[in-house]
């Protein structure tokens, strides 16, 4: 790395972040300016400061340091995201298994819907994998519709409010009272549809996953080409992929999963629930 990018105080805290790490029974000053090299009063600033996010903790004044709860936080969304794709892979395998066609995991991400997996099918005409990592469009990809659909009105509404919609075909819906009708009618039936709304010549269909607080989480969704897609094809992708996304949501509630990446989404009760998570099953 050049040294013109390198910040010598970033490179002083993870040092000691790194000490502290193999000491779950903590440091003292003295030994922790041992360690790193640095003189105590660089350490200390670098203790206290930490501390003061919440990084740090000290038994007492003048007592050991330890790595702080913060540091737990921070990592959960990285753990919370392996975890998400570890446990979902297996419905996305299911479902190329079943149509021959590519299955994507999408999740919510700080207000966004971001692509996390995608399993690509064995056929020879069949859509591209997609880069992993791509936003998704709230208002055009069935994977981006399917979270939106099951947020909280207000959360909605400010997606509403502050997004554009940009036309990505001629099928794009841009207008936000069209785009909220959408919202609306796949809250009603339980999957989203992608009608050639963001790539010419391709269709996709996407169920919400929730996790144990039945909180939406992310999506999962398929692709066809459009040459394949028949309303009877349509149909029994869309039965499949809500029975693997019902089967999905019941395994993260098991496992206790929270997903924390609702960002500035609001946390309140949703309004509605999907069909095959509702009471009446």
């Amino acid at each position: 790395m050049s040294r013109d990018h390198y910040i010598a105080l970033v490179g002083k805290i993870v040092r000691v972040a790194e000490n502290l790490r193999d000491e779950p029974g903590g440091l003292s000053l003295q030994d922790l300016a041992l360690r790193t090299g640095y003189v105590k009063s660089s350490v200390h600033r670098i203790l206290q400061s930490l501390r003061m996010h919440g990084y740090i903790e000290q038994d007492a004044s003048g007592g050991k340091y330890r790595l702080g709860m913060q540091f737990l936080v921070l990592a959960s969304g990285f753990v919370s995201h392996i975890e998400l794709v570890k446990i979902g892979r297996p419905y996305l395998e299911e479902l190329v298994e079943r149509f021959d066609e590519n299955a994507y995991l999408a999740e919510l991400r700080g207000g966004k819907g971001i692509f996390v997996d995608v399993i690509e099918a064995p056929l020879d005409l069949r859509l591209g994998g997609g880069p992993r990592l791509a936003e998704v469009h709230f208002h055009a990809t069935a994977a981006g519709k399917a979270m939106a659909a099951f947020l909280p009105v207000e959360s909605r509404m400010a997606i509403v409010h502050s997004a554009s919609f940009p036309a990505l075909t001629e099928r794009t819906r841009t207008d936000p009272s069209e785009v909220e009708r959408d919202w609306a009618e796949i809250r009603e039936r339980g999957y989203a549809t992608n009608d050639e709304e963001t790539i010419t010549g391709a269709a996709f269909l996407a169920a919400p996953v929730f996790d144990s607080r039945l909180r939406v989480s992310g999506s999962i969704s398929v692709g066809v080409p459009k040459v394949r897609f028949t309303p009877a094809f349509a149909e029994d992708i869309a039965s499949h992929l809500m029975d693997a996304c019902h089967r999905l949501s019941e395994k993260l509630g098991e496992t206790g999963y929270v997903h924390p990446h609702h960002g500035e989404f609001t946390l309140i009760e949703y309004s509605k629930q999907p069909v095959y998570l509702s009471k009446e099953g």
